[in-house]
């Protein structure tokens, strides 16, 4: 619970995703066991009714908030949520721009959810991109890349801020007091890297973040740095390069060592195989950091456990207070950055 002693309020997209609205409502109605937890349950109430017990409103564990339905998948984002500021998504967001919840969880399409969460809630005080990230790996969970995907186009400060921003989850999540930070690069060398790696090392530098200078793609693999920032397109693209190699390794195991191993430790290994290189799969949902609040992003195709475990992150994030360490840690790097450089 919070300091007062409030339940923990959190809203969540019962329209958006593969499953919606059973699996999500489901999820949610497990997540309101927790005494600490209020669910606002946001999607169309003819749909929700069939499937919340009165007695779960009637204890005020969760509470029904009409909205429209969910943004089409393949949409365009701005034009859809302009037409249909009601849509499920939007109305999610919203509570927790009104100060009706503390964070907000959606299975909706990422490009919607992203835009609605700008629109809705806003960015961090000097903030100019939102951005995602995760540990990618699982032989290495103490290592985050961002950004994996909505920052295609970057400029120096954009990935500053990603960096302060990775820095920031993993010591607030995975309690790392002084997070190791580096650049993915094509080399370690100083001169390597386009004008935007240079210039943001450069930045780096002085931002008072311990950075480590630049990596190259196999160092990431091997867990070199806390956070590694890129840009989203070479962030997808490592993400998505990294999810094929495991399952072709899987499909090879099992092809290769038949008749060699019993089937089910052949079996076992291969899973292990995806389940190490498909992290985001395996836990289901992303942080939409840099947002005002506290935004997390279910995979579209979220069972109930899924969206139970998203709601678990909304609300570990309200409760560590991330937001707020976020925006003094954002603080503390422009002091960083406003003294003047030393010269020799």
């Amino acid at each position: 619970m919070g300091g007062d002693g409030r339940r923990i309020r959190i809203a969540v997209d019962c329209m958006g995703g593969d499953q919606a609205p059973t699996e999500i409502v489901h999820g949610a109605l497990t997540a309101c066991r927790d005494e600490s937890l209020r669910i606002l349950l946001v999607g169309v109430p003819e749909a929700l009714a069939p499937l919340v017990p009165p007695d779960a409103l009637r204890a005020g564990r969760v509470e029904v908030v009409p909205s429209g339905g969910p943004i089409p998948e393949g949409a365009p984002p701005l034009a859809t949520l302009r037409a249909t500021p009601n849509a499920s998504m939007a109305v999610t967001m919203r509570q927790v721009a009104q100060g009706r919840a503390e964070a907000a969880v959606s299975a909706g399409s990422t490009g919607p959810t992203l835009l609605a969460a700008v629109r809705e809630i806003g960015m961090l005080k000097g903030v100019r991109r939102a951005c995602v990230g995760r540990q990618i790996l699982g032989l290495h969970p103490e290592t985050f890349l961002v950004d994996l995907g909505p920052t295609m186009d970057v400029e120096p400060r954009h990935l500053l801020e990603f960096a302060v921003i990775g820095a920031t989850y993993m010591r607030v999540f995975c309690g790392i007091s002084e997070p190791s930070v580096a650049l993915l690069s094509n080399g370690r060398e100083a001169g390597k890297g386009n004008r935007v790696v240079k210039e943001t090392a450069d930045l780096l530098r002085r931002s008072g973040l311990r950075f480590v200078g630049s990596i190259e793609g196999h160092h990431l693999m091997s867990g070199a740095a806390n956070v590694v920032v890129c840009d989203g397109f070479v962030g997808n693209v490592t993400l998505k390069t990294v999810e094929g190699l495991g399952r072709e390794l899987a499909a090879w195991l099992r092809r290769e060592v038949r008749g060699e191993l019993p089937p089910q430790r052949i079996e076992d290994l291969a899973v292990w195989l995806v389940e190490t290189t498909n992290q985001i799969d395996l836990h289901g949902s992303l942080p939409l950091l840099g947002i005002r609040g506290n935004v997390v992003m279910a995979h579209g195709a979220s069972d109930r456990r899924a969206i139970l475990a998203a709601i678990g992150q909304a609300a570990r994030a309200v409760q560590s207070e991330f937001v707020e360490k976020l925006r003094v840690a954002l603080d503390q790097t422009r002091q960083h950055l406003s003294r003047p450089v030393e010269t020799r």
